[in-house]
């Protein structure tokens, strides 16, 4: 389950990537926005997981 997880957090950033290029494409930094969004969505995922440790 745990690399169920790694799974999801990897394709919610590429997604984070995707849409923040073409977010940032109407606002001139496209690259600088596609980054930042896969930054934050990653920084979600690690905040997700250390707030909801598996229980064993």
């Amino acid at each position: 389950m745990d690399r169920f997880r790694t799974v999801i957090s990897v394709i919610g950033m590429v997604l984070a990537g995707v849409i923040g290029y073409y977010f940032g494409a109407a606002l001139g930094e496209s690259m600088g926005c596609a980054i930042l969004f896969s930054v934050i969505t990653g920084f979600a995922g690690v905040i997700y997981v250390l707030d909801n440790p598996r229980k064993q």
